[in-house]
């Protein structure tokens, strides 16, 4: 892939530090999580470009391994991704520590109707920053790099093109990354894990095969494999999932039988009451003396 031309996007570390600026040590960690050191813009940046580094993180949202990303290490780039990361440091509880050296945005639908309201916000902020962008719709990201989507599908094919994530990691084995790190990406819902997972591992398993290494942290789900088909059913654990399925199964069945039970007592009883009700109001004043004794 050509490198884009024209001025650059952003200055990057390695400019200051060509020009006497002093590194910096970025983030500390204590109590109440990661600090940035003040002035800190992108340590990782220094000495590389960061759309074509050696060593990358892939940043997503999930919050069991997000803040394990190496914010503080040097001879990593991190690449945001998501509104979910929007923010600048500090600016709320859960902003990230420092701001990601590239970002990649894949969607161009964050000005519907529908996504607006976080979309537009979106769109606004990632336009008034300096780090590099890849992005698809130049209509929403005038100053975007275009992300070279066709050059990754006649490389790798269309079928495992299932996320942002899948799309960044194309793009880093694209551009010969030979370290991945996965931090904040989970895939551990029942949407993602059916139409997304595959995508992320088939990704990392084709990494592996290259000789790139993978870092993934224990935090996150995706480290693990799905069940293996027709294997994984017939061993222990398989049985036993299978069994407390049934038992749980047997026993909501047997909870909605009580619920239909108690809903008709309920609708019996509203009935009688109602029956209490028109008797009262109705046919109270019948035992009433009117007349004195």
């Amino acid at each position: 892939m050509n490198q884009p031309s024209g001025p650059k996007l952003t200055e990057r570390t390695t400019d200051k530090l060509l020009a006497g600026a002093a590194p910096v040590n970025p983030v500390s960690f204590g109590p109440g999580g990661p600090h940035v050191a003040a002035g800190f813009q992108a340590a990782s940046q220094a000495q590389r470009d960061p759309l074509r580094p050696q060593k990358v993180a892939i940043l997503g949202t999930a919050p069991s391994s997000r803040l394990l990303a190496p914010f503080g290490d040097p001879t990593y780039t991190i690449w945001g991704s998501s509104p979910g990361n929007m923010g600048d440091p500090g600016s709320n509880p859960g902003a990230l520590p420092r701001l990601p050296d590239a970002w990649f945005e894949i969607h161009t639908n964050l000005l519907w109707p529908e996504y607006i309201s976080y979309g537009g916000p979106y769109v606004r902020w990632l336009n008034e920053k300096q780090f590099p962008l890849m992005a698809i719709d130049k209509g929403l990201f005038p100053r975007a790099n275009m992300f070279p989507w066709k050059e990754l599908v006649r490389e790798f094919g269309p079928y495992f093109f299932t996320s942002t994530f899948a799309w960044m990691a194309a793009y880093a084995l694209h551009v010969g990354v030979k370290e991945i790190g996965f931090f904040g990406v989970d895939m551990s819902s029942k949407d993602e894990y059916i139409t997304q997972r595959p995508g992320g591992h088939y990704f990392i398993t084709l990494a592996r095969q290259r000789g790139i290494k993978i870092n993934i942290p224990y935090e996150s789900d995706l480290v693990q494999p799905p069940p293996l088909y027709g294997i994984f059913s017939s061993g222990p654990m398989g049985r036993k999932l299978a069994a407390r399925r049934a038992e749980v199964q047997g026993r909501i069945a047997q909870a909605q039988i009580q619920i239909q039970q108690l809903q008709g007592q309920a609708t019996y009883l509203n009935g009688a009451l109602e029956d209490i009700d028109y008797w009262e109001n109705i046919w109270g004043g019948s035992g009433t003396p009117t007349d004195a004794a």
